[in-house]
């Protein structure tokens, strides 16, 4: 089981795994879960460029969706039910096992 849950969060945790992306999920975060690269760009600083390749990383890992409004692209975070079923179930399991 917690193999299972491992294998289905393993690409969730790489994406996650470095600290722009986690900074980049936390302007979605703050912006209701939705954002374009100008915005996270804006927000954080960094290239354009570098958003891109980040915002990259994050769809490939199922934790972003992009739909088109215009001539622009909006970022939607987007997690599949089964990765968060998998996250819920590692942090379970780290509470489980700390000791006192």
């Amino acid at each position: 089981m917690i193999q299972n849950a491992l294998t289905t969060a393993l690409p969730v945790l790489r994406a996650l795994g470095e600290a722009t992306r986690v900074q980049i999920v936390g302007v979605f975060l703050e912006r209701g879960g939705s954002a374009t690269v100008g915005e996270v760009q804006e927000a954080l600083g960094l290239p354009q460029s570098t958003v891109s390749r980040h915002l990259r990383v994050l769809l490939d890992a199922r934790l972003l969706a992009v739909s088109r409004s215009g001539p622009h692209r909006i970022y939607h975070l987007d997690v599949p039910a089964d990765a968060l079923d998998a996250l819920d179930s590692l942090v379970t399991e780290v509470r489980a096992c700390q000791h006192p």
